[in-house]
C-alpha cells in the first residue's frame, strides 16, 4: 500500500480529499494509505472512489514527474514563499487587530496571536535558509557541476527542514484546535471571520507547499546528488 505522500505526488487531485477528511498528507506523508484512512473513518475503497469521481482542480493539476528541481525552486519560491510572507504580515496585523478588539472577551484569540507570531518566526529564517542555501546547491548538482557546500550531504540539510516543517505542522494544528477548526462564533465581526477565514486557508496552502518539499522536492535532490557524485 502507498503512502499518502506517494498519493498526493502521483496524484494532486488528492489533495484537496486529503484536507477535507484532515489526513496529514505533508508531515505525515510516509503513512499508509490504509492506516490513514482507517484513522479518519473510511475505508480506502471508499477513498479511491471519491478520488476517481473527483475532477483534478487546476491549482492541484501540477505535475512535476518530467520537470526539473530547479523548475520546481522557482516554483516554490515564486508561489509560496512569496506568497507566505505577504500573507503572514498580514494575518499578524489581523491577530492583532481582532484581539485588541475582542480579546477581553474572547480569551483564545490571545493564544491565536501567540501562534501566528511563532509562526512567523519558524517559516521565516525556514524559507530564507532554502533560498540562500539548499535552493542553489540543489540547482548546482541538477546542472552536473556541484557547488561546495558545507553541510556534507543534501541528506543533512533535508533532515533539518523535515525537522522545522514538522514545527511548523504543529503550530497549523494547534491554531486548528484553538480556533475550534477555524470556526469564528456566531456574533464575530468581518474582521474577526476574516482572520479565521485566512488562517483555514492558510493552513491548506502550508500543507500543499511542505508535501511538495517533503515528498517531491527533498527525495528527487537527494537521488540525484548521489547520482551525480558517485
Amino acid at each position: 500500500m502507498k503512502s499518502v505522500g506517494e498519493i498526493a505526488a502521483e496524484n494532486p487531485a488528492a489533495i484537496p480529499i486529503f484536507e477535507r477528511l484532515q489526513i496529514d498528507y505533508c508531515c505525515g506523508g510516509k503513512t499508509p494509505l490504509s492506516d490513514a484512512c482507517a484513522t479518519a473513518g473510511i475505508t480506502t475503497d471508499e477513498f479511491f472512489a471519491t478520488l476517481n469521481a473527483s475532477p483534478a482542480a487546476p491549482e492541484h493539476g501540477l505535475d512535476w514527474s518530467g520537470r526539473t528541481l530547479t523548475e520546481l525552486q522557482n516554483y516554490l519560491v515564486e508561489r509560496f514563499h512569496a506568497h507566505a510572507r505577504e500573507e503572514l504580515d498580514a494575518l499578524n496585523l489581523l491577530a492583532a487587530k481582532v484581539l485588541g478588539v475582542h480579546g477581553s472577551r474572547r480569551p483564545e484569540l490571545s493564544r491565536v496571536a501567540q501562534l501566528v507570531k511563532a509562526l512567523t518566526d519558524d517559516m521565516l529564517p525556514h524559507m530564507m535558509k532554502e533560498e540562500i542555501v539548499l535552493f542553489p546547491y540543489v540547482a548546482s548538482v541538477e546542472s552536473g557541476e556541484p557547488k561546495a557546500c558545507c553541510f556534507g550531504s543534501v541528506e543533512n540539510p533535508v533532515r533539518m527542514m523535515m525537522m522545522e516543517h514538522e514545527a511548523v505542522g504543529e503550530l497549523l494544528a494547534a491554531l486548528r484546535t484553538t480556533t475550534s477548526d477555524f470556526a469564528p462564533p456566531e456574533d464575530a465581526c468581518f474582521s474577526y471571520r476574516e482572520l479565521y477565514r485566512r488562517l483555514g486557508a492558510f493552513e491548506t496552502e502550508t500543507h500543499e507547499h511542505i508535501h511538495l518539499e517533503n515528498n517531491v522536492h527533498f527525495p528527487r535532490a537527494i537521488e540525484i546528488e548521489r547520482a551525480v557524485l558517485v
